[in-house]
């Protein structure tokens, strides 16, 4: 899942110039949508029950996740590097666990909020290039603002997720949000369209989309929902720690974006981030089976 989703954002700077991220979000949620709908349809999944609430919940899921995490991410990478776009995500555990905490008063074990603190701390050290201090003078640029704003969208989409999961199939929390936000952007997409079709007419910008579509939405996001109802949301989602490791490496692969030693660093702090809160829940595991 976190490989997939790095692909995001190397081919986020490689179609920045065409100034068409509502295109970009809106080709591959659908793709998704399509291709969760055909996986239902082979493995004979049970259809989703709806109601007025579910509707709006999956409404919800579609805004947070795809028109304010999605559409904002793209829009960033016009303004801010793949790498540090990668690296800003590092800090979603943390604001997973404080809306966890304050939704639904989840209390969070010691080493798991030592873990998110580290991440922190690597996501800091990216997006000021280690001059903490100059960047509390200066203010963070305009792409990395927005990549805070999107994160915050992707906690949401994480916590309001949890409660349907609890009753329902995975594929569905995850195919439906992908429709609705879908529908959502298609009126920024037609004030955009004359950048959208320029974009469009490019077959091999569509076959990377669609790619997209069907592995870093589709896959992708449906092993985050069956990891949240494996693992709780809070432990799933610090693996999007590791997003940022090989979101530098891709960078700096296909986009030849440099690897500092502050960005080294802050991929080191990631994984140890991982490394500390899967700890705590294998602990926690053992101790309830014995």
């Amino acid at each position: 899942m976190a490989l997939f989703w790095a692909t995001s954002y190397p081919i986020g700077v490689w179609l920045a110039n065409y100034k068409a991220p509502e295109a970009i979000v809106v080709v591959r949620v659908f793709t998704a949508f399509i291709f969760l709908l055909i996986i239902a349809k082979v493995y004979r999944i049970r259809i989703l029950k709806f109601n007025e609430k579910i509707f709006y919940q999956l409404i919800a899921l579609g805004f947070f996740g795809f028109v304010v995490h999605n559409y904002l991410m793209f829009i960033g990478l016009q303004f801010t590097t793949a790498i540090k776009g990668a690296l800003i995500n590092g800090a979603i555990p943390i604001v997973i666990m404080g809306l966890d905490f304050l939704l639904f008063r989840i209390v969070i074990k010691p080493a798991m909020l030592v873990g998110a603190i580290i991440s922190f701390i690597g996501v800091l050290l990216i997006i000021t290039d280690g001059q903490l201090g100059e960047a509390m003078k200066s203010g963070i640029g305009f792409g990395e603002a927005l990549f805070l704003v999107a994160i915050v969208g992707w906690g949401f989409y994480s916590i309001i997720a949890k409660p349907l999961l609890d009753k329902n199939p995975a594929i569905w929390i995850t195919a439906f949000p992908c429709l609705f936000g879908g529908i959502l952007l298609m009126p920024l997409l037609m004030q955009n369209l004359d950048n959208s079709m320029i974009m469009l007419t490019n077959k091999h910008v569509v076959l990377v989309l669609v790619a997209q579509g069907l592995l870093a939405m589709g896959l992708g996001f449906l092993w985050y929902y069956e990891g949240i109802k494996e693992l709780g949301t809070a432990s799933a989602s610090m693996y999007l720690n590791l997003v940022p490791v090989f979101g530098a490496v891709l960078s700096y692969i296909l986009v030849n974006e440099q690897l500092s030693r502050t960005i080294i660093f802050g991929g080191i702090l990631t994984i140890l981030g991982v490394i500390s809160v899967n700890w705590c829940r294998i602990n926690d595991k053992s101790r309830n089976q014995s």
